[in-house]
């Protein structure tokens, strides 16, 4: 028995999976470089590492030069679109991993990586007692495939090792080595292999099936039925030529033998240079355990504030008061044209070393006696500003405990005041009777406050009788507004901002343990204090970095009027619930079982069999082998199935009666599990209602999210989904539910962004924007529109503000790819500012490296400029929607904070409980609706000036259907 592993790995398909993998949330580091790629690929190694302990690994990768495949067929992979510049420059990182790790990687002139996981292969079975396992997700290495060679195939999700039976089961083989010819008949067009033009993945399997191998499959071309016969004989050249190209070499010299690939102990200096240069913080933690994390001072270690260093060392780039100036982040407002923070195309400057708080001199004080705590309530009085953090036992505020509170007054200057439990020999209940009482009043003070998410410290604190007071700043919206595109958490911002690690939770609770806030209340105050203290601290030190950079772009309105005041809105809203009906809801989901089963009848009756609707592989296989609804349907390489998604089903309704039965299908379940069946599982006992959860800055748009229950995402004009809507319900019989919504809000912002005169005439004199639209395009009276000019028109109006293509409408109305074309061409000659506008928006991206909205919040493109067209197009539809999208979301947040604050002053029982898109739902008693209607209208119209007239359409009733 073997008791030798040897893995191959292939660098770049590694690579690539990091790189899209977190393509809409890319890892960046302080100075602005992309490690997507690089976190995937060592999250990859690593995996390989620590679980399946090799005892042999050699990293493998392409020639720099031409290789034979070139020579002999210059057409070979030359359709592949440019790399990605973050993922080439991901190349040498990796290569700097692997000389840490002391892990061989190599590369043999003239070629492949497939080549050298051949060859390495090859000298395995040689030596006899060795097991290799060739990591990669390409599909034709299946052809090494034998009794001591696997592919470890990796994928979306969990890897797979494919022994022979698994290949041969997967593509439907006899044998391994048949991948050769079946890639030579069907192809492989990411390579540009042709194989035989007319023959698909199906085709090939079966041929080589029956025959065995290409040359015996043209042998016997004038056996086959119907033109595949003519097919084969006509690509027999092509066959043979992909056969050549896809056969992987098995006799290249290795750069380095098998003895020379033994596992290796890593160079502990390379991996800690390594990790600190391109801010691997989880790796180093995983690889150099405490080495890592420097040590943990003691709760009280005293230090001079004034002496504090932000940034590692005083610094021209560090004034008097330890503030870095806002020159220090202009990476972050200046991306350049290649969408790096490091705009005159120079080399970045190596970034300063990570901090702890071994580091990090400061004063945190541990809180124990009333004494204490009145003196630290007299200094937050007293400062200008403090900022504050809580630790509680969970993260719904209405229902975790309190753990403690710090509070930070001076960078290093901080306290820890425990909550739960007092000093030795204290009551609990006294002890926190006695902080609520001291603490409350700084709260409610009109003192600035600073927090982190401090959203959710005032939720914990309002719960537990310390409400806050009005102005509270936070340095999660202000990066937030900043770099909407950016992950906003607090060590993340530490790292980049302050070049400080933040102590991990890990320190208090045990490597290895799950991070459960409960734990915290378990702790004794002792080992809390500098843990809780620090977030204090660093919340302070960001926002003093943070926020004139934020003021200095013009941003003070964009927090100040609206994400920040936002919060309260949101956590009153979040309080407050909403109720529904779940009898309805019940009623509804049996008509939905009803409907499932007779959907489910209908669907086995039109495809002729029964088979299960749910798994994607078995409808795949009906619709595309049983029914042949599209002959060029292919199987994914990854899955081996068939790609059955919406977008594709969509495509071919006309096709099949049965596509339209499954879509149906699909949407009456998932209304019934999604809303049905699961928002009556989501009423409070304690409420009665039902309280879902706003995120504020999740969204690159600065759009509202939803989430447990999300609620954003009703169908609002399906029948059903107006039954889902209809089981929202007021509080009681003396109220009534008040929607308010706008008009075709994202159209009006297209007309005044791009001031086309047209279109702002036809808003301003109250057209029906979309007939309009359609007399124009079409040339015809606004009286002769039909119906479908005006879904056609409407469908482009909305399309163009996500840069739609031809391509897209096409598919969209179902017409042909040039009439989709004329009916761009034709909607551009009307509306020529429209065109204009979307040009002078990419353009200004490119220039600049971000989008805007008109209250300034950025959302940088970091891919505006890349050489790969799939990457860059994306970039430049969101060029173009984001101040479009982005603005909108302005406009309902600051409308929310206006329609909160003028039922507040007017002392009315109105309450906003939900937010969705556009729209605004009130729980109203039924003697107020005189005095909200105006009130609602006048906050809403008049929240922002874009000089486009704003309506709002306002509907009451005893359901939200009815109101809406």
């Amino acid at each position: 028995m073997s008791t030798s592993a040897l893995y191959v790995v292939d660098v770049m398909p590694l690579l690539y999976r990091g790189h899209f993998a977190f393509l809409r949330n890319p890892r960046m580091t302080s100075s602005g470089v992309n490690t997507s790629a690089l976190t995937g690929f060592t999250g990859t190694v690593m995996q390989i590492l620590e679980s399946r302990a090799p005892t042999h690994i050699v990293l493998v990768q392409d020639s720099l030069t031409p290789t034979f495949r070139h020579e002999a067929y210059p057409a070979y992979k030359a359709q592949r679109e440019k790399m990605p510049e973050d993922i080439a420059a991901s190349i040498p990182m990796a290569e700097a991993f692997a000389s840490a790790m002391n892990i061989p990687i190599v590369r043999a002139d003239g070629f492949e990586a497939d080549d050298l996981m051949g060859s390495y292969a090859a000298a395995a079975e040689a030596a006899g007692d060795i097991d290799t396992y060739l990591v990669t997700g390409d599909k034709d290495i299946a052809q090494l495939v034998g009794p001591r060679t696997f592919l470890y195939r990796i994928g979306k999700t969990a890897p797979e090792i494919f022994g022979p039976a698994e290949v041969c089961a997967h593509w439907g083989l006899t044998s391994p080595a048949q991948m050769i010819d079946y890639l030579a008949l069907a192809g492989d067009s990411s390579d540009n292999i042709p194989g035989i033009r007319g023959v698909g993945e199906k085709t090939a399997a079966t041929l080589v099936s029956q025959y065995g191998d290409v040359e015996s499959v043209i042998a016997h071309a004038a056996e086959l039925k119907g033109k595949l016969g003519e097919k084969v004989a006509a690509g027999a050249g092509d066959a043979r030529m992909s056969r050549f190209l896809t056969t992987i070499r098995r006799d290249v010299p290795l750069p380095v033998a098998i003895d020379g690939l033994a596992r290796q102990k890593p160079d502990t200096g390379a991996l800690r240079a390594f990790c600190a240069k391109y801010e691997m913080n989880s790796l180093a933690r995983r690889l150099l355990g405490g080495e890592a994390n420097g040590k943990v001072e003691s709760c009280g270690a005293a230090a001079p504030v004034a002496d504090l260093p932000l940034f590692g060392g005083t610094t021209p780039e560090t004034t008097a008061g330890g503030n870095r100036r806002p020159e220090a982040i202009d990476g972050l407002r200046k991306a350049g044209a290649n969408g790096d923070r490091n705009p005159s195309g120079e080399a970045p400057a190596e970034p300063a070393p990570l901090q702890t708080t071994a580091d990090w001199p400061h004063d945190y004080a541990l809180v124990r006696d009333e004494a204490a705590l009145a003196a630290l309530a007299e200094a937050l009085l007293a400062a200008p500003l403090f900022a504050f953090d809580t630790e509680t036992t969970g993260l719904e505020p209405r229902a975790c405990d309190l753990v403690g509170l710090s509070f930070a007054t001076a960078p290093g200057k901080a306290w820890y005041v425990p909550f739960l439990r007092g000093p030795e020999g204290a009551d609990p209940a006294a002890w926190s009777a006695a902080v609520a009482s001291a603490l409350a009043p700084v709260f409610a003070s009109d003192k600035p406050k600073v927090g982190h998410n401090a959203r959710f410290d005032c939720a914990v604190l309002a719960h537990h009788a310390m409400p806050v007071a009005q102005p509270v700043r936070d340095t999660l919206l202000t990066h937030f507004v900043l770099d909407a595109s950016e992950r906003h958490g607090m060590d993340r911002l530490a790292r980049e901002f302050l070049r400080y690690d933040p102590i991990p939770i890990s320190k208090l609770i045990g490597e290895g343990r799950k991070a459960d806030p409960a734990v915290m209340a378990q702790l004794p105050p002792e080992a809390v204090c500098d843990y809780a203290a620090e977030d204090a601290d660093v919340t302070l030190r960001l926002f003093n970095v943070l926020r004139p950079e934020a003021e200095r772009l013009g941003l003070k309105k964009a927090l100040e009027e609206s994400e920040e005041p936002l919060g309260e809105v949101l956590n009153d809203m979040e309080a407050e619930g909403v109720r529904i009906d779940p009898a309805a809801l019940r009623a509804f989901g049996d008509e939905l079982d009803a409907e499932l089963r007779d959907l489910e009848k209908a669907i086995y009756a039109s495809a002729g069999t029964a088979f299960n609707i749910n798994s994607p592989k078995q409808l795949g296989e009906v619709l595309f082998d049983l029914l042949k609804i599209d002959p060029k349907a292919t199987r994914s390489a990854a899955s081996g199935q068939y790609a059955t998604g919406e977008e594709v089903l969509q495509k071919l309704t006309a096709r099949h009666p049965v596509v339209q039965m499954i879509l149906d299908y699909r949407a009456a379940g998932k209304l019934k599990s999604t809303y049905a069946d699961k928002l009556p599982t989501c009423i409070d006992p304690a409420t009665g209602r039902v309280h879902t959860h706003f995120s504020q800055a999740m969204t690159e748009t600065g759009r509202l999210a939803s989430s447990d229950p999300n609620l954003q995402n009703i169908p609002v004009r399906t029948e059903r989904g107006k039954r889902i809507r209809a089981a929202f319900v007021p509080r009681d019989e003396g109220h009534l539910l008040m929607s308010a919504d706008y008009s075709q809000i994202e159209l009006r912002l297209m007309a005044a962004l791009s001031d086309d005169k047209a279109m702002l005439e036809a808003f301003s004199r109250g057209a029906d924007i979309h007939t309009e639209t359609a007399a124009r395009v079409y040339d015809v009276m606004p009286g002769l529109v039909t119906p479908e000019m005006r879904t056609r028109c409407k469908m482009v109006n909305f399309g163009i503000i996500y840069g739609i293509s031809a391509f897209g409408l096409s598919q969209r109305l179902s017409i042909p790819r040039k009439e989709a074309a004329d009916l761009i061409e034709s909607y551009f000659r009307e509306y020529p500012g429209i065109k204009a506008y979307m040009e002078k928006a990419v353009a200004d991206a490119r220039e600049k490296g971000y989008a805007e909205t008109v209250l300034g919040r950025r959302r940088m493109l970091r891919d505006i400029s890349s050489r790969n067209a799939t990457v860059r197009q994306a970039a430049e539809r969101n060029a173009i929607n984001t101040p479009v999208q982005g603005s909108a979301a302005d406009l309902i947040k600051i409308a929310m904070v206006r329609v909160h604050r003028a039922l507040r002053d007017a002392g009315l029982k109105t309450k906003l409980v939900l937010q969705i898109h556009d729209e605004l739902l009130l729980d109203m008693p039924r003697e107020e609706e005189e005095a909200v209607r105006p009130l609602v209208r006048d906050a809403m119209v008049n929240a922002l000036d874009f000089g486009v007239p704003l309506e709002v359409e306002i509907g009451v009733g005893r359901t939200w259907l009815e109101a809406h």
